[in-house]
């Protein structure tokens, strides 16, 4: 007693509470420390690398768009660009640009236009004489697109250069090395991050950035005029003034484009590539995967702690059954409902406070840098420091205890709705006893089993929910790598030939068209068109190819008729198209559209494509007779210059995205299929714990009768394994089947389609994997039998 007040004693009974069963409250507490902290770990994370993102963008003189032009602008151009005016374009020019560029909308948008040309050229980090690569070279500048020197210094010499810091890691670059670029040497001097390529995407339509055969690099420019691949003449520009809202600067870049076509178009030259900011995927791709998986990270802790809640809820209405006639003594001794509603709250709650708080402790050291390693295995990001982050304290602090708080007070709220005299004689049951449901005329074990189920069917509720939960992150776990290993072995039966040549021009300087000995090859045509989305305008390619092609083989191509055409199996699959439907397809950079009528199915392609016969093509796309884009081949060629070729389209193409995702999740997908084990065992045991603990006294009962331990836990445990079977054989179609849709909706956000495949044995690996962390629960169930004592039985005799 203390200031003349009573301590309260049942608060000696929550030390007790958690003393008596500390091994249940420590894997419910490390359940959520591990939760919580890997969670708070990628808040933190997240909060600090995108702020040193949007820092770096203003530090790092980020562009707000690039374009590239054929030749080399000269100054009248540049200054005619910065305007932002429409040139005073002829007529003639107008219906060449095929651009509505009268519209009553545009508005004159000022920018400021800087040179950043660079080469595409082969890397042999390795020394072996063989091409690892394309290395992507810039001339070194202090006006726009700057680097973050992560490592060593910047180059001052020809003969030096500094690499990607995240290709240097894939490929085991170090300061110091030696790397040929092109058959010219070059000294490794440092390794940077460059503000517009947080990812390694080569092309702004790559579906996936390759960190593993693509790099960017700075060199000095006498260093630049070394290399003799062919320059791209890129011009980044920045708005004098910029808009903030989305909205808005969609609508800017589209006028800045209306009046660069006019200028180039007037100044005779020809806009090859218009990449505003807001689509260039190199710079948003990560601060959209890190918004998204913040968001994914924040969901899954909720599901997880309600779950745990409702473990604890369970738990609670066990005890309250068990210590019915106790707390009945209480209420008639002059304990209200709020005191007892408060005391059985408090465990849950201490537990979850405790729990929350050494989780972001955790959060920020261990997992903070745990997830740092992550983005920085997969992205070129610069350097950054940790900030305090209030997002995540209220996701994984407050909003926890919240949830934890709710769902608990509602259950003890409908539990302690009972007067004292129900309690005293254990009748807790709100409804009227309802006629005992007859069982089948089985033996009496099994007879037991199913009553033991039916008494046990909110525990077993739970537990379905929580396998479910499990089910839908082994699919991910299981079906990332299944679907990478399914692409990476069929790319060749999805190619058209081994090689694809894109031209630059069919013709040479003096006219003629351009040809080849090669005997195996084909002439094609091909064009990227786009389909308007809400959410993405995805490319496509419209291929011109030969009737009764060897290569792309489509029978009766030949008699489609006028704006019919057969799509590749990806398109199909994206857009649930099929054969009769109608789509339409727009110009990238100019205001026409096409329609095109589906007449069949091409399967064997990877891309998002449509194909048509190379007449048709020609016609329709305004071409002359014998006009065409490349050839197809199964050899490669060997008689046209390189710098006639735009580009070369081989497996390593089709398999790269694969290959980087293989990289860049390959081994954290079997570190979450262990983890996912791992929850599973921690839910099943909580949930086993429970429904032993509520039949302690028939378990010792049934030792009074003779039963031995063996016989006992074949009644008990085998009822359990057959809820677990069920459910784990449910959860395996339906975890596999949300996981499909959920990759549907995420693939929608991105240019490409590849479809979420798990081979028969990966719903075999699912399946065990629960079953597998249900076996090592099931050791610790036997054991919790076998220490059940007899007189359990005896002191519960009413």
């Amino acid at each position: 007693m203390k200031d003349g007040k009573m301590r309260n004693p049942l608060c000696k009974r929550i030390i007790r509470e958690l003393k008596r069963d500390w091994k249940k409250y420590l894997v419910v507490a490390l359940f959520l420390i591990l939760t919580i902290g890997f969670v708070s770990g990628m808040y933190v994370a997240n909060g600090s690398m995108m702020q040193a993102a949007a820092e770096g963008k203003e530090k790092y003189h980020l562009e707000d768009g690039h374009f590239e032009l054929d030749r080399k602008a000269d100054q009248e151009l540049i200054r005619a660009i910065e305007t932002g005016e429409k040139a005073d374009v002829k007529q003639f020019y107008l219906y060449q640009a095929k651009m509505e560029l009268d519209d009553s909308d545009f508005s004159a948008v000022p920018v400021t236009v800087y040179e950043n040309f660079y080469r595409n050229e082969d890397e042999d980090h390795d020394d072996d004489g063989k091409s690892d690569g394309t290395i992507r070279v810039y001339e070194r500048t202090e006006e726009i697109n700057q680097a973050c020197l992560m490592e060593g210094s910047f180059p001052v010499t020809e003969d030096e250069i500094a690499v990607d810091r995240m290709h240097a890691d894939n490929a085991g670059i170090q300061v110091g090395d030696t790397i040929t670029v092109s058959g010219q040497s070059y000294h490794v001097t440092g390794l940077i991050a460059y503000v517009n390529y947080s990812t390694l995407h080569e092309k702004s339509t790559d579906l996936m950035f390759d960190a593993l055969k693509f790099n960017v690099a700075m060199v000095t420019k006498d260093g630049f005029g070394r290399l003799s691949g062919t320059i791209h003449y890129t011009y980044a520009w920045k708005y004098e003034q910029r808009s903030i809202d989305e909205i808005e600067e969609k609508k800017q870049s589209d006028d800045f484009m209306k009046a660069l076509l006019t200028q180039t178009v007037v100044h005779e030259n020809e806009l090859q590539d218009y990449v505003p900011r807001y689509a260039n995927p190199a710079i948003n791709f990560v601060t959209d995967d890190m918004g998204s998986d913040e968001a994914m990270g924040g969901v899954l802790l909720d599901i997880l702690i309600v779950i745990i809640a409702f473990i604890f809820a369970v738990t609670i209405s066990n005890t309250i059954m068990k210590e019915s006639q106790m707390i009945g003594t209480l209420r008639a001794s002059g304990y209200t409902k709020d005191e007892l509603v408060r005391h059985y709250l408090a465990t849950p709650v201490i537990v979850t406070i405790i729990a929350a708080i050494a989780g972001n402790l955790m959060g920020y050291t261990v997992f903070k840098d745990v997830v740092v390693s992550m983005y920085y295995n997969s992205y070129s990001l610069p350097t950054y420091e940790t900030i305090w982050n209030p997002d995540a304290f209220v996701k994984t602090t407050v909003i926890p205890v919240f949830l934890m708080l709710v769902v608990n007070l509602l259950v003890l709220i409908r539990m302690m709705q009972h007067t004292p005299l129900q309690f005293l004689r254990r009748d807790l049951k709100k409804s009227k006893r309802k006629k005992t449901v007859r069982l089948p005329k089985w033996k009496f074990f099994n007879r037991f089993r199913l009553r033991i189920i039916f008494q046990n069917m909110p525990n077993y509720a739970v537990l379905f929910a929580g396998i479910f939960l499990i089910m839908v992150m082994l699919a991910m776990a299981v079906g990332m790598p299944s679907t990478l290993n399914y692409y990476q072995g069929k790319a060749e039966d999805m190619m058209f030939a081994k090689y694809q040549y894109v031209l630059k021009s069919c013709e040479d300087e003096e006219g003629k068209m351009i040809h080849t000995d090669n005997q195996d090859v084909e002439e094609f045509c091909m064009k990227a068109l786009k389909k308007t989305g809400d959410e993405l305008d995805e490319e496509v390619s419209i291929y011109g190819i030969r009737d009764n092609s060897r290569y792309i083989q489509i029978e009766n191509l030949s008699v489609l008729k006028e704006n019919e055409v057969y799509l590749s199996r990806p398109f199909s699959e994206k857009y649930n198209l099929k054969v009769g439907d109608t789509i339409k397809l727009d110009e990238k950079y100019e205001h026409k559209q096409y329609q095109f009528k589906v007449s069949g199915i091409y399967e064997k392609c990877q891309s998002i494509a449509v194909f048509l016969p190379i007449e048709k093509y020609r016609s329709l796309f305004e071409l002359d007779k014998e006009e065409f884009t490349g050839y197809i081949s199964d050899t490669e060629i060997t008689d046209i210059e390189e710098d006639k070729i735009a580009t070369v389209i081989t497996k390593e193409d089709i398999t790269k995205m694969c290959d980087q995702l293989d990289h860049s999740m390959g081994a954290y997908m079997q570190y979450f299929q262990i983890l996912c084990i791992l929850l599973s065992a921690v839910l099943i045991y909580l949930l086993t714990k429970l429904i032993i603990e509520k039949n302690e006294t028939a378990i010792s009962m049934t030792k009074i009768l003779g039963y031995e331990n063996r016989e006992i836990a074949s009644l008990y445990l085998l009822s359990t394994t057959m809820v677990v079977v069920v459910a784990d054989t449910i959860s395996v179609i339906l975890g596999s089947t949300v996981m499909k849709q959920a990759w549907k909706i995420i693939m929608f956000k991105y240019n490409g389609w590849f479809a979420f495949t798990i081979e028969p044995m990966g719903y075999v690996k699912m399946f065990s994997f629960v079953l597998l962390g249900y076996l090592i629960v099931m050791m610790l169930d036997f054991r919790r039998i076998r220490k059940i004592p007899m007189e359990e039985a005896l002191k519960n005799v009413e």
